[in-house]
């Protein structure tokens, strides 16, 4: 059973994820965001890169579409937030397809090669076997 992560943006939590893919060697996971109560992800990030002077890797309003480089106040919880998942950092990047069609992924980047094998064990044995 994978473990669910849950997101937050400073204090709000906006979704969750599974890190459902690796690269293993490089300490990266990356995930699809299952998003609570966020009308539209693309302002929500967007907006919030722009007020802080987080730099957007590429941006089209036009497709609302979105990369962003590393957010400092994106974190990720595990075991009831109990836990803090330590790395470099996250980037965020997707889609709005329509209002209610988002498809937009988390990518954790510099994760220890303990982390790796025991809290993402699957993506560990899978990549070592």
């Amino acid at each position: 059973m994978a473990t669910t992560f849950t997101i937050k943006l400073e204090e709000q939590i906006i979704g969750t994820t599974e890190f459902e893919f690796a690269d293993v060697p490089m300490g990266v996971v990356y995930g699809k965001i299952n998003f609570i109560d966020i009308e539209s992800p693309y302002l929500l990030f967007k907006n919030y890169c722009l007020a802080n002077n987080i730099h957007i890797n590429y941006d089209s309003e036009k497709e609302r579409l979105i990369d962003t480089a590393i957010i400092p106040n994106l974190r990720i919880y595990y075991n009831d937030f109990k836990e803090e998942l330590k790395s470099w950092g996250s980037s965020i990047s997707g889609i709005e397809i329509s209002d209610d069609v988002f498809e937009f992924e988390i990518t954790l980047y510099g994760l220890e090669s303990e982390t790796m094998s025991t809290l993402f064990k699957h993506h560990f044995d899978e990549y070592f076997k």
